[in-house]
């Protein structure tokens, strides 16, 4: 069963949207209308809520992240 996530967690992940201005890491998209904040280091693998431990990804990229579909290199942050 996961844990729920910590009210700091979910405010990093609007913050990290609007710094990177909704903008895909992985593809640019900039005219969907749902971004996600994502965690690099996956909160259940006790990823901190550091703002250096998210990106922002398309809803599209996203479910593909998490589908094994594509891989993010979280060394390239």
């Amino acid at each position: 069963m996961s844990k729920k996530r910590p009210y700091s967690h979910t405010k990093k992940q609007r913050e990290i949207k609007e710094l990177q201005a909704n903008i895909c890491i992985v593809c640019w998209d900039t005219e969907k209308k749902v971004a996600r904040g994502h965690h690099l280091i996956p909160y259940s693998e006790d990823g901190s809520d550091n703002i250096l431990n998210f990106v922002t990804l398309c809803d599209d990229c996203h479910k593909k992240y998490h589908a094994g579909k594509l891989s993010i290199d979280i060394y390239r942050f």
